[in-house]
Formats: structure tokens, C-alpha cells, sequence
């Protein structure tokens, strides 16, 4: 069977041009792709090591509650909780209305490993506390 020139290329298939086409299409949806899913992983990065934070506030002010601690000022200190490196600040204002009652504001950072220096605080907790009854 001889093919006359029209026929064949009809079955000649894909050109190099849409070849290309399509590649660069594949490629643009691949970089989008790509950028989406880091995107969601550094966002539930982000809301774990918030919700650790917190669990490390709790953890924070039950302690505080438990101990009947009468704090005053600021303090900071660093602990290990849920498998990583914390630091809590700690502040205690007194109330204006009572002499018996301080808010006290919890700020919890993560250690960052590589410098083994606090990163910017990603929870805060306010409670407050009543003088210990003697």
C-alpha cells in the first residue's frame, strides 16, 4: 500500500511543536503543584508547633495553679515538653482592684536547634491567680 503525502501525515503523530506545548504546560502545573503542597506543609509545620505551645501554656499554668506560686515581675525559663525545646516568659501584674489577685501572662518560644536561641513567641495565655491562703 503506498501512502500519498497527505495521508501520511495524518499519521505521522505529534509534532515537536506540540510536543513542547504540552511539556511546558505539564511543567507550569508541576511548579504549581509544587508551591501548593509546600505551602500546606509549612502551614500545618505552623499550626503544630502553635498547638504544642499551648499544650506547654497549660502545661505552664497548671503548675503555677497546682504550686500556689505568688509570682511578681518577669521570669524566664526553658524546658523540654512534647519533644521539643520551650521558653516561657512569665509576667504578673497586680489587679488594681485587689491586692489578692495577679494576671499572669505566659508567652511560650520554641528553640530553634540551629542557634539554641528562643524563635518569636507563637502562644499566649492569660490567667489569673489568687494570693495563697495562709
Amino acid at each position: 500500500m503506498i501512502l500519498d503525502k497527505n495521508q501520511w501525515r495524518r499519521q505521522s503523530g505529534f509534532t515537536l511543536i506540540e510536543v513542547m506545548v504540552a511539556l511546558a504546560i505539564f511543567a507550569v502545573a508541576a511548579v504549581a503543584l509544587m508551591r501548593a503542597g509546600m505551602s500546606y506543609v509549612n502551614a500545618v509545620e505552623g499550626l503544630e508547633t502553635r498547638t504544642l505551645a499551648h499544650f506547654v501554656a497549660m502545661n505552664e499554668a497548671a503548675n503555677i495553679t497546682l504550686t500556689q506560686a505568688w509570682l511578681d515581675g518577669s521570669a524566664e525559663h526553658n524546658v523540654e515538653e512534647q519533644g521539643r525545646h520551650w521558653q516561657i516568659s512569665t509576667k504578673a501584674t497586680p489587679i488594681a482592684q485587689t491586692a489578692n489577685v495577679r494576671r499572669v501572662e505566659i508567652t511560650v518560644a520554641p528553640i530553634i536547634p540551629e542557634t539554641d536561641k528562643p524563635g518569636d513567641a507563637v502562644t499566649t495565655l492569660v490567667v489569673f491567680i489568687h494570693s495563697p491562703v495562709a
